[in-house]
């Protein structure tokens, strides 16, 4: 190998030439790093089995995210389908009908089948304005 002065190059993963690692100073090492060292040097703790008492394993309960998509999975949004058109259909006009709108003050109509009373409620306020 020959007798030159000069630092020779290494093929080596992670060794410094011998100059830079004269000139490197040792550094405090963090109060972290002062712990782990000192539970390092500490004696060896096995690990406990855990008992178990119970035949059936319950999956841990864990973190649980709510979704939150990249994109949306339908690319419109639904409309609702009963709206107050299609609730209130038609006023009925037959004799007896026409009796309670003079006498009872009330008035009367054809409704869809699905229509709750809530609905039917919601629809005649929209339409005639009335409570």
């Amino acid at each position: 190998f020959g007798s030159s002065s000069e630092p020779r190059a290494c093929n080596c993963i992670g060794v410094l030439p011998f100059r830079a690692a004269e000139t490197m100073a040792p550094k405090k090492a963090a109060p972290s790093a002062e712990k782990v060292a000192k539970a390092v040097k500490g004696a060896v703790s096995r690990k406990v089995k855990k008992v178990r008492n119970n035949v059936h394993f319950f999956k841990p309960k864990t973190l649980m995210k709510r979704r939150e998509p990249k994109y949306p999975r339908r690319s419109v949004e639904s409309r609702q389908r009963m709206d107050k058109y299609r609730i209130i259909q038609c006023p009925v006009t037959t004799e007896s009908a026409m009796k309670k709108i003079e006498e009872i003050n009330t008035l009367v109509f054809l409704v869809d089948i699905k229509a709750t009373k809530l609905n039917i409620k919601a629809a005649v306020k929209e339409l005639y304005d009335v409570k």
